[in-house]
């Protein structure tokens, strides 16, 4: 079977995974400056499709694509209008970031792998916190953006003047008893206040409801939940881009 590539380019940093059929082989991730990982795992695992989701526009990312329409057969480049399994409700489709649009594809993707017939929220916990909501038909809904994590905490650093850079591992009581516990108390505390709240109100309007939670920050925040109905799950994007790149190739789009 074909191989396929997919990269997801972030705000933050480049995640490629390399895929044969629904199966994923092999992931890495790279600072988007350096593009040697990116040539190494090409040559591994010497893909022949590849598919990309570009949420940062920059001269690195423009010799990611470059590497990627050199080394591979046929590129395709994620946008609003691409040929997709689930359909877009939002009013400005032209400003939807690839990167939910590909985190929701996944998620609903797996949703129905798993037989369940219900609507998911997607929580991609990055840069930004987003919370997008897919019906069980297939239609995205819309979402929400918030700061991320580290975004809320460098924000209270900067934007103060004595307040400290705090890191997010530590301990993080419901009351803090000095600086630091106050500040990583307040955002994690508040972080996961507004998951519980988001998946609460959601709820009431659609009962049945499986909730994913990805990004860099996913997994901390999925521990701190203790929600065992609250799915972690590391490659959702990659997933998702490489589900729109099989719908392509079995409706002959490509």
């Amino acid at each position: 079977m074909i191989g396929n590539l997919t990269i997801d380019n972030g705000n933050t940093s480049v995640k490629v995974a390399f895929f044969i059929g629904n199966q994923i082989v092999a992931t890495t991730r790279f600072v988007r400056r350096d593009t040697r990982l990116l040539e190494r795992f090409i040559s591994t695992y010497k893909p022949e499709t590849a598919i990309v989701c570009s949420t940062a526009s920059s001269a690195a990312s423009q010799r990611i694509e470059t590497l990627a329409e050199q080394r591979c057969r046929n590129v395709m480049y994620l946008s609003h209008d691409t040929p997709m399994p689930i359909t877009l409700g939002y009013r400005t489709p032209m400003t939807l970031g690839r990167d939910r649009i590909a985190t929701a594809v996944g998620a609903w993707s797996i949703s129905q792998r798993l037989d369940e017939d219900n609507d998911v929220l997607i929580i991609d916990a990055g840069t930004a916190i987003t919370y997008d909501l897919v019906t069980a038909r297939g239609c995205f809904v819309g979402g929400n953006i918030a700061p991320g994590m580290t975004l809320r905490f460098k924000s209270l650093h900067e934007h103060t003047g004595r307040l400290p850079l705090v890191q997010a591992d530590g301990d993080t009581p419901v009351v803090g008893y000095d600086t630091l516990t106050a500040i990583r108390s307040g955002v994690m505390l508040g972080i996961l206040g507004e998951i519980r709240s988001y998946i609460a109100d959601i709820k009431l309007s659609h009962p049945n409801l499986t909730v994913f939670i990805t990004g860099g920050d996913g997994k901390l925040l999925q521990s701190h939940l203790g929600d065992k109905d609250v799915i972690y799950y590391e490659n959702l994007a990659a997933e998702g881009l490489n589900r729109i790149y099989l719908y392509n190739q079995a409706n002959e789009t490509l």
